[in-house]
Parts: structure tokens; C-alpha cells; sequence
């Protein structure tokens, strides 16, 4: 089965994330934080990284980076988990290499079909879709800037 690892500052949310995945027969590790996600994924590759954006000091997008830099990401899928839903966070995580975005709140049944679905595609067809998203978020965040001037 998958290893999922779970990156999530807020305590209760990271452990109904890590039930909800272990039920559905997923093995599950933790992180709850930035440096803590990127000390796990040093120690072994994961199938597939469920990432808060926001995670106090750190952000998920800095995490993606730097997992990147250090070239430890390598076969990891990302969903973003986050209660943030405006174009330039959906912008910057399809350039960031995210695969998915599912946002606070969440339906744990969804959440599972999303695992599900992400870890089905083949990484050819994961980058085309991020490719198809990323020129969507491009031409929404541009009509998202013109109406705020």
C-alpha cells in the first residue's frame, strides 16, 4: 500500500487526516512542521505528500521548494491541504509542482477519492494536468489583478 506522509501544524486535523488515510488502508507518517517534513522525507521516499500551506514559520510551498533543492521529493505526489483558495496560492503550488489542491473544510470521503485518483495517474498525466491548471490559474489570476485595480 501507498506511504502517505501527513504535514499539518494544527494537532487535531493531522490526526483525522492520518484516521481518515489509515482507515482507507494507507500507511501514514506524520510531520508537523516545515523542517520535520523535510527530516522525513530525507529518510525515505514517499508515494505521496498530503502538505498544509500554511505551517507557522514555514509555508508548504517553501517545504516543495527546498524538498526540490535537496532533490528528495523525487516520486512524491503533493495535495495541497489548505483554507486558502485564492488564485495566487492555486498560481504558485501548480508551479511548485502541487498535484492537487483540497481545501479546508473537507469531506474525509472526498479526501480519500482525491488519494485515491492522485496516486492512480502516472506522472506523465500528472504534468499534463498540472499543466492544464497552471495556464488556468495563469489567466484567472490575471482577471483576478485586473478587477482589483
Amino acid at each position: 500500500m501507498a506511504q502517505i506522509l501527513v504535514v499539518e501544524d494544527d494537532e487535531s486535523i493531522r490526526e483525522l487526516v492520518r484516521r481518515i488515510l489509515s482507515t482507507a488502508g494507507y500507511t501514514v507518517s506524520e510531520a508537523s512542521s516545515g523542517p520535520e517534513a523535510l527530516q522525513r522525507l530525507q529518510q525515505g521516499p514517499v508515494d505521496l505528500i498530503v502538505l498544509d500551506l500554511m505551517l507557522g514559520s514555514t509555508s508548504g510551498f517553501e517545504v516543495l521548494e527546498e524538498s526540490g533543492r535537496r532533490g528528495i521529493r523525487a516520486r512524491s505526489r503533493v495535495i495541497m491541504l489548505t483554507a486558502r483558495n485564492g488564485e495566487r496560492d492555486f498560481l504558485h503550488g501548480w508551479r511548485s509542482g502541487v498535484d492537487q489542491y483540497v481545501t479546508k473544510p473537507f469531506d474525509p470521503s472526498a479526501l480519500v477519492k482525491t488519494v485515491q485518483e492522485i496516486l492512480q495517474r502516472s506522472p506523465e498525466e500528472l504534468a499534463e494536468r498540472r499543466k492544464e491548471e497552471l495556464e488556468k490559474a495563469e489567466l484567472l489570476y490575471r482577471l483576478e489583478s485586473a478587477f482589483e485595480r
